[in-house]
């Protein structure tokens, strides 16, 4: 059974539009043809009687009886009319009971009513009036009776080709809504069991490709992007809490121990100090989250301007030549030629800092970290290589995450995650590859690194 908001539907209203389209262009249709045929009738019956009336002007009064005679004899279907006046209008022979309302000009005349020769009715019909050369009138007719019943017929055919017409239109519009609103059905329900939580529920998709089935497509990828962001978001939130919830309880430990045990001033103020080294611990945590999230916003693109990254890379490694060298690991750079860069200078040497801090780290006594800025293909291009320990080909795609850490690291598994955050934002895009042995960081710069836009740095 249809419901009511079938007719609402579009599909069901477009039906209505089509169908109010194939009436008018159907009416127009016939309509023509009614006027063409009823035109071309009565020019066809007008020009032949006045054809017959100036020939029949100059014939005898006996020889036109005896033509107006036999062209009544001939008329089977009644449709003709003749008649022969004399000149003060007396009716001398013929089956017009009496002169048509018609001027004598020898031209066709459409008479609405003519009565027909019992008086019994009257009908419609065309008369031609001619004057003789004695002063009567000859008066030729013929009956549009045919014509007519043609123009019912046409009428009568336009009626009964339309409604069947609109019936099925109407059946197939309300067949194509009822299926729409059914399709919309399904999808609403959808939509509500996503909001009432069943985040794993998609938008049902029919394979047939229309704006609806590319609309509910386009949503169903949203919905896996952020069934994605809040199981990545649940794990943040758990390891926060458990990066977060150890140096507090240490804290707390420590401080406990040292009320219970009724120390000294000594041993207070060693445990309030190991109880803020756990504090600051969780407070890196903190700030490091902070600053992903500040990098992510982009609101720090207000403040790009040119820079070379060469020297950027330059600096930091000088930073860290000392703790290298405390580590006994050879550090080189090679950066011989600027490194134009359009963004914040001091991001970007924050993600090299993170890089080049994570290589000093896993590389053992007696090894090599190097540090590479070029231009390649005309694009930035830096690399930070070490002859460390490696990334496991299982964790290569799992070390950019926030607090990822693997079975050596250290740390609050944030550095990296940092640092391709910082990369995103320049347009840069941040990979690790095998060293053999070791890791090799390469970061390559795309045009968004070259070519930012000016008005940016305002």
């Amino acid at each position: 059974m249809l419901s009511l908001d079938v007719f609402r539907a579009r599909a069901f209203r477009l039906a209505l539009a089509f169908l109010l389209a194939v009436s008018a262009a159907t009416a127009a249709a016939f309509g023509l043809i009614y006027l063409e045929v009823s035109r071309a009738d009565v020019q066809r019956s007008a020009a032949v009687l006045v054809d017959e009336a100036a020939k029949s002007e100059d014939d005898s009064e006996d020889g036109l009886r005896r033509a107006l005679e036999l062209r009544l004899t001939r008329d089977i279907r009644r449709l003709d009319y003749v008649a022969l006046f004399d000149a003060k209008g007396a009716k001398l022979f013929g089956d017009v009971p009496a002169m048509p309302a018609i001027p004598v000009d020898g031209q066709a005349h459409v008479v609405p009513e003519q009565l027909l020769p019992d008086a019994s009715r009257s009908e419609p019909a065309i008369f031609v009036a001619r004057r003789r050369g004695d002063g009567g009138v000859v008066v030729f007719g013929r009956s549009l009776r045919e014509a007519y019943d043609l123009q019912e017929t046409v009428l009568r055919a336009l009626a009964i080709a339309l409604a069947p017409t609109i019936l099925l239109i109407l059946a197939i519009g309300a067949f194509f809504a009822s299926r729409a609103s059914k399709r919309f059905e399904r999808i609403h329900g959808a939509i509500v069991s996503i909001m009432n939580g069943e985040i794993h529920s998609r938008l049902p998709v029919a394979n047939d490709w229309d704006d609806v089935d590319k609309v509910a497509r386009a949503v169903n990828l949203m919905l896996d992007e952020i069934e994605r962001l809040l199981d990545q978001l649940k794990n943040v939130g758990d390891n926060i809490a458990h990066d977060l919830r150890t140096p507090l309880m240490v804290a707390r430990a420590k401080i406990d121990r040292a009320l219970e045990e009724d120390a000294g001033i000594a041993s207070l103020r060693a445990a309030m100090q190991g109880a803020l080294a756990q504090i600051d611990k969780a407070s890196v945590t903190i700030a490091a989250i902070l600053r992903v999230s500040a990098v992510e916003t982009g609101a720090r693109q207000k403040r790009f301007k040119d820079f070379d990254l060469g020297a950027v890379c330059a600096e930091v490694v000088e930073f860290y030549q000392p703790l290298a060298e405390s580590k006994f690991v050879e550090m080189t750079i090679e950066a011989a030629q600027p490194i134009p860069v359009r963004g914040d200078e001091d991001l970007m040497r924050e993600a090299i800092s993170n890089l080049v801090d994570n290589a000093v780290k896993f590389t053992p006594e007696g090894g090599r970290v190097r540090v590479e800025a070029a231009m390649v293909e005309g694009l930035p291009w830096v690399a930070v290589a070490d002859t460390g320990c490696g990334v496991p080909s299982q964790d290569k795609e799992k070390i950019f995450r926030r607090f990822f850490r693997g079975e050596r690291s250290g740390g609050n598994g944030l550095g990296l995650s940092i640092a391709q955050t910082i990369a995103d934002l320049h347009g840069f895009q941040l990979t690790v590859e095998d060293n053999s042995p070791g890791a090799r960081f390469v970061m390559r710069g795309s045009m968004k690194a070259s070519l930012v836009p000016a008005q940016a740095a305002e």
